[in-house]
């Protein structure tokens, strides 16, 4: 299957998370968007990293077959194979765990910061490696258990503020001055997080890439949706993002 976007950025995640991502680069960047929703892998952070490297690859061919000038790999989990995939794929390929942490580099001032992430990404130690090179402590939370909610739109429910409650029982102890919300789903639980984060500073994936020539600004941007996964679950990006219509493919 060839996807006829030339000159559009691809911008992919497991689900309705990475359209956080994406309304901060239709701010930031006007341009051409086609947005892939993987429903049909999620989630992804209880994959195996070779199952997610496979997968990321067939998106990314499937990107590059359709003629996009640039990918964004809007997801946490996911950028922990940004370099690999570089070396394959000859189109810049952007992640949000380098500008998430330039962010959180500026933001700390005790140098002692916590990560709300996926079991995969904590697992990974990606933001520990990245912020130790800064002489950055973190202090990391596995929150798997989070990304479902928000996916299937129970944020609402008496469930998913007990499991909030579980997990982060323990983070205002922390001692960490900076809250990395490192998963796209996690700024769609900001009224639980809120209980435990109190007022230690929150810094949420961003998108201050460097733009270059693949990334070309529009007058007039359109934005694409496609989805892996069911009806329901693209539908339920309508509570996230307005009015989407997401067109099914298969994968």
């Amino acid at each position: 299957m060839n996807l006829p976007y030339k000159n559009y950025v691809g911008v992919l995640d497991s689900g309705v998370g990475g359209l956080t991502v994406l309304r901060q680069l239709v701010r930031q960047y006007p341009c051409n968007y086609v947005y892939l929703a993987d429903g049909a892998f999620f989630p992804y952070g209880t994959k195996s990293s070779d199952q997610l490297l496979a997968r990321l690859r067939k998106i990314i061919s499937l990107f590059v077959n359709g003629g996009v000038s640039a990918v964004v790999v809007a997801c946490n989990t996911a950028s922990v194979f940004a370099d690999t995939l570089r070396e394959q794929f000859e189109i810049p390929i952007f992640d949000v765990v380098t500008p998430t942490c330039n962010a959180v580099a500026a933001a700390t001032q005790t140098k002692r910061v916590a990560l709300l992430a996926t079991d995969a990404t904590v697992q990974s130690n990606i933001y520990g490696t990245v912020l130790a090179q800064r002489g950055i402590d973190v202090t990391s939370f596995a929150c798997s258990a989070f990304v479902p909610f928000v996916e299937n739109g129970q944020v609402d429910t008496v469930e998913c503020e007990q499991v909030v409650a579980d997990t982060l029982r323990c983070l205002p102890q922390a001692d960490t001055d900076t809250v990395i919300l490192g998963c796209t789903h996690f700024p769609l639980l900001s009224k639980h997080l809120a209980k435990y984060v109190g007022n230690m500073r929150t810094v949420q994936c961003v998108t201050d890439f460097v733009p270059d020539d693949s990334i070309k600004v529009f007058g007039a941007p359109n934005t694409v949706f496609l989805t892996t996964g069911s009806d329901f679950a693209a539908n339920r990006a309508s509570l996230w993002y307005g009015k989407t219509r997401f067109v099914h493919i298969d994968i």
